[in-house]
């Protein structure tokens, strides 16, 4: 067997037993993955991010960019003490989302991204002034999807068809399955602190679908798709990375050192889950929505400016 096919039948296997695994034990399936995967692949992402993006900021966007990231964090630690009205920190939250998405337009001149750079801040402003949390919840169930820009931006040629031809595959097709077909009636309870699966459906169903029969369905695609992101992001990414460390922001440690830091964090990060679940979901939520803002902005100048060379990294100001 060639490696490609080898590569494709494991892909297959995890896609198809991850869907299996969230139709039957949805809040299962989310939580042992959240508690497994959460944090290592935010530490990740960053580490990616950071990598393949940083160098083609001028540093005037970056240092603005890193504001409002610190703006999100702090938002996200008032909501930690309860301090505050939720709507008002959910809203403010939006705001700097969609100004972070502002800050790249100047770098997207003549480029036909910037209608769509121009589209994203205005839905961001509409969802904060009309309907703020759903909006954040609608984003937290997009946000699983992210990994297929990552990848379109990244592979070429012949990798990128089959790239994003198995993508389209695992995180389209498959989840709309789960969607649409008729599916056995699921575990509704989930392991350790979590509790019961209505417990858990704001994380990924926008209020007006609450109570309704597709809730339910939602929430297990959401879970799915969850696992898929992780795949890629501590599975894909890292493969696909240079390594190259010029223009970064943060000085990475070396590859093995930072691997066995992640898998320590994430030691540390699971034993909080199983002891407290809701509480260390909410302590990790400050992380998680650092790593998730910055990815809008860096995946909208993805589509209007290529990555830079090493000499313009190292020239960047």
């Amino acid at each position: 067997m060639n490696p490609f096919a080898g590569r494709l039948l494991a892909g297959a296997a995890l896609v198809i037993g991850c869907a299996v695994a969230a139709t039957l034990t949805p809040l299962w399936t989310y939580a042992v993955s959240l508690a497994l995967f959460g944090l290592p692949h935010v530490l990740v992402e960053l580490r990616y991010v950071d990598e393949r993006f940083a160098a083609r900021l001028p540093r005037r966007t970056t240092a603005w960019l890193l504001l409002g990231l610190v703006c999100v964090a702090a938002l996200r630690a008032l909501t930690l003490v309860s301090l505050g009205d939720a709507g008002t920190r959910v809203t403010a939250e939006l705001l700097v989302g969609a100004a972070s998405v502002a800050l790249v337009l100047p770098l997207l001149a003549r480029s036909r991204a910037t209608p769509f750079a121009v589209a994203v801040a205005l839905a961001l402003i509409a969802g904060a002034w009309f309907t703020p949390v759903p909006t954040l919840v609608s984003l937290a169930l997009l946000h699983n999807l992210t990994p297929v820009g990552f990848l379109a931006e990244r592979l070429r040629g012949p990798d990128r068809r089959r790239g994003l031809a198995f993508a389209a595959l695992a995180f389209g097709a498959v989840p709309a399955v789960m969607l649409l077909a008729p599916s056995a009636e699921p575990l509704l309870t989930g392991p350790l602190s979590t509790g019961h699966l209505d417990d858990h459906l704001p994380a990924f169903v926008p209020g007006p679908l609450l109570g309704s029969t597709f809730a339910d369905r939602l929430f297990a695609a959401a879970a799915y798709l969850q696992c898929m992101h992780y795949a890629v992001v501590l599975g894909v990414l890292p493969r696909l990375s240079t390594g190259e460390r010029a223009g970064t922001l943060a000085p990475w440690p070396p590859r093995r050192a930072f691997g066995l830091a992640v898998l320590g964090l994430g030691a540390v990060a699971a034993l909080g889950f199983a002891l407290d679940f809701v509480g260390t979901r909410s302590a990790y939520a400050m992380f998680a929505a650092v790593h998730a803002w910055i990815e809008i902005p860096v995946l909208v100048l993805a589509c209007g400016v290529p990555a830079r060379s090493r000499l313009e990294a190292l020239v960047a100001t």
